[in-house]
């Protein structure tokens, strides 16, 4: 990307982009957010984790204007709270997802306003699925388990922003692929090697880079944005200058503009330090 001058925001990937990969956040990236601050550049975390999964340290930096949650499904104002933006699914589309991959060793997380709810036996069941401890670790305590069906935990709700499910092997994997073709109107993405999600159709980070923007009064030129992973692509196709950290899938650097150095490096720190310098 051209001079600091040009941008008017940054959005990042939390997991395994601006966090290292044992959910640490480096020194250079906190910096880089005092670097934003003082050059009036907005900072945007932009994450498949729940707003509320965001880190403090993140969300009360005076750099951070907004913050995105579940893949794009929400967008708030991180200084008031304010919910500006919700793309959520029918109850009835989820349920009947749900239906069909009911006898799959797989989980079947829920993301409501406010809440992610798991049924106890698949919550459980994910300490066997292979998943990193460090992640294992996150995705257990941004969820909460339920002894109550899915279909239960539903009932009431107006909608659902997202919906992740991990496998535990392989045969689950290709049936749990195959049974999410079989539907209309879900946005299919992955942000761990071992997961499949889904939101309403058209939500992703990058419709809320777009929908940023658009509030902001600035061109989708004017941003920045940093990712890992296959939910990250539509944001680092949507800015202007879209750079993947080095441990990115290769589908992702792909879809770059430029690589940075990895995660565990402070990549993105350095990036933007080196653009703000």
């Amino acid at each position: 990307m051209g001079r600091s001058s040009d941008i008017r925001l940054v959005l990042t990937d939390l997991d395994d982009t601006f966090l290292a990969k044992d959910k640490s956040l480096p020194e250079e990236n906190l910096a880089s957010l005092d670097a934003l601050a003082r050059h009036g550049i907005a900072f945007v975390p932009c994450t498949g984790r729940p707003v509320g999964g965001i880190p403090a340290p993140l969300m009360q930096h005076p750099a951070t204007r907004y913050a995105v949650g579940s893949n794009g499904g929400v967008v708030v104002d991180a200084r008031s709270g304010q919910l500006l933006q919700h793309s959520v699914m029918p109850v009835e589309l989820v349920s009947s997802v749900y239906e069909r991959i009911r006898p799959l060793n797989v989980t079947f997380d829920v993301f409501l306003p406010g809440h992610v709810y798991a049924e106890r036996s698949r919550y459980e069941a994910m300490s066997g699925f292979g998943i990193d401890a460090p992640s294992l670790k996150t995705i257990r305590s941004l969820r909460e388990p339920s002894d109550l069906s899915i279909p239960a935990l539903l009932q009431g709700q107006e909608g659902v922003e997202k919906v992740t499910m991990y496998w535990g092997d392989e045969a689950s994997r290709d049936a749990l692929r195959a049974a999410l073709a079989e539907f209309d109107g879900l946005e299919l993405t992955s942000s761990h090697p071992r997961n499949f999600e889904f939101m309403a159709a058209g939500t992703s980070k990058g419709s809320a880079l777009a929908w940023i923007c658009r509030a902001m009064g600035c061109g989708q030129e004017a941003a920045v944005a940093f990712g890992d992973s296959a939910n990250d692509i539509p944001m680092l196709r949507a800015a202007g200058d879209g750079v993947a950290v080095g441990n990115a899938d290769d589908s992702v650097k792909a879809a770059a503009d430029h690589v940075c150095g990895s995660c565990d490096e402070a990549g993105v720190g350095r990036y933007l330090l080196d653009i703000l310098q």
